[in-house]
């Protein structure tokens, strides 16, 4: 269900194949999906990237659509394309791919796609600190995998190092790892729910940077819809055309 270039660190996923099963393959070549994913869970490489899942490990390897290079994609008329370059870099123009992703199998049904794998880290350590540090510390000194809020007043972060910080209170792996499962599960348990939803209005400090944080949904909404609509117009001509669907 899927073909790998270790050297490259790239492999062509079916969509249909689990996310758990992809990490327990690509780890004998020392490699790893750059997304935390849930053991028990079921969920398919389709439904991670093609919802819209949120990446817990987002501060060190980005969004999920930028562990995706390329794909092969089925349109509402039953051809098939392929978007994206072969390679990490490319200068390919617009990007087809980055548009498809996260879509709902609205615009086209996600057939393998090609993505970006990285090197195995084999241990995880978890800490808490507080909000006061971690806005003072996060950028200068602190650059976590991901940092998790554990109540109004501190944060989970994760490393796949050892930190020696006198104001980070290291946790019990297994205490911090099941936090962390329990928020991505709080996620996938809603397919259509964003990582935005989980920021509240207001920042919790007045100088809070909200770093990677994207702009809401409707201001989005309101400068692309148009765009947006003559785009899936395009690729999918048939979209509101079923009066009973």
């Amino acid at each position: 269900m899927y073909q790998l270039d270790a050297a490259e660190q790239i492999a062509v996923v079916q969509a249909g194949m689990l996310v758990s099963d992809l990490q327990d393959e690509v780890s004998q070549h020392g490699l790893m999906l750059g997304v935390m994913h849930d053991p028990d869970s079921s969920l398919s490489i389709g439904d991670l990237f093609m919802q819209n899942h949120i990446n817990l490990w987002q501060g060190k390897f980005g969004y999920l659509r930028d562990q995706v290079l390329g794909g092969k994609w089925r349109l509402a008329d039953g051809t098939t394309i392929n978007s994206g370059a072969q390679v990490v870099k490319s200068v390919a123009g617009y990007d087809l791919t980055r548009m498809l992703l996260g879509s709902g199998h609205n615009l086209a049904e996600c057939i393998n796609l090609r993505i970006r794998l990285r090197p195995l880290l084999k241990e995880f350590f978890y800490y808490r600190l507080s909000i006061e540090n971690y806005l003072q510390y996060s950028h200068y000194d602190l650059q976590p995998m991901a940092a998790i809020a554990d109540g109004a007043q501190h944060i989970i972060i994760c490393y796949h190092h050892q930190l020696h910080r006198d104001y980070v209170h290291e946790l019990d792996y297994a205490k911090g790892e099941q936090a962390c499962l329990d928020l991505l599960r709080a996620f996938h348990s809603l397919p259509a729910r964003k990582s935005l939803d989980s920021r509240p209005d207001m920042p919790p400090h007045i100088n809070f940077d909200w770093n990677s944080w994207q702009y809401p949904h409707a201001e989005i909404n309101k400068a692309n819809s148009l765009h947006l609509s003559s785009l899936q117009r395009a690729i999918c001509p048939n979209i509101g055309n079923d009066k009973n669907a």
